[in-house]
């Protein structure tokens, strides 16, 4: 919790040059989205998918009180602090759930996903991304200054800690990788139908626009999923 309230207020600053990745999230949400959905955002940060949604019925969440009320500051829409492994919601309230930019690769996924399952309706849509295991970049950073052992054994152990500075304090947050694999294992189980698997930050260009569906998905730094609930 302490590590978002602190992020919170550099936010923004910190991931200004995301717009590659954005350009991928919005193209999938303009296929995606109905005027007449209303729309769940879990993890919704400082309100950036928020804020490009403003004219749908759109409500966020997000577990850090700074950056609730940034993103309710930033967007004009409602925003509630809560938990996506405990969503305060009705269930079969929602016709969809996004969640961008790696939000669930901090908490029990299984009960995460057990939690969206219940407040869609049925034919609900689920779009997400996860921090990817297999990222090829990372992998071959990691191998300059770790070495192959070091970074196997990172692979292997598929958790490690984002580390930011933000105003001279180092703070840092447990999270899981995953892998395309598991995520469609994953949805399956908990009995979504995968619509579509995708990533973003492939090769952090424009060119991430026309690759987001291609084999490169399996490399890049976010993976994702389309699915709807059975």
């Amino acid at each position: 919790m302490d590590y978002y309230n602190t992020l919170a207020r550099e936010y923004d600053r910190l991931y200004s040059d995301s717009r590659y990745m954005r350009a991928v999230e919005y193209r999938v949400l303009r296929d995606e989205v109905k005027e007449d959905y209303l729309i769940l955002d879990v993890g919704c940060g400082t309100g950036e998918h928020l804020a490009y949604l403003r004219d749908y019925n759109i409500v966020g969440l997000d577990i850090s009180i700074e950056m609730a009320r940034r993103a309710r500051d930033k967007s004009g829409k409602f925003v509630v602090v809560g938990d996506v492994q405990h969503l305060p919601f009705k269930s079969r309230t929602f016709h969809c759930v996004i969640s961008f930019f790696g939000a669930l690769n901090h908490v029990q996924i299984e009960r995460a996903l057990k939690e969206i399952r219940r407040v869609l309706v049925k034919g609900g849509v689920f779009i997400f991304t996860l921090a990817n295991l297999y990222h090829f970049r990372w992998i071959l950073k990691s191998l300059f200054r770790r070495g192959w052992r070091d970074t196997l054994k990172a692979i292997k152990k598929r958790r490690g800690d984002i580390r930011k500075v933000v105003g001279g304090r180092r703070i840092r947050v447990s999270t899981r990788f995953y892998s395309l694999r598991e995520v469609e294992d994953l949805l399956r189980r908990h009995n979504f139908q995968i619509k579509y698997t995708f990533a973003t930050c492939i090769t952090n260009s424009p060119l991430d626009n026309l690759l987001y569906k291609s084999f490169l998905k399996y490399f890049g730094g976010y993976i994702g999923a389309v699915a709807v609930k059975r």
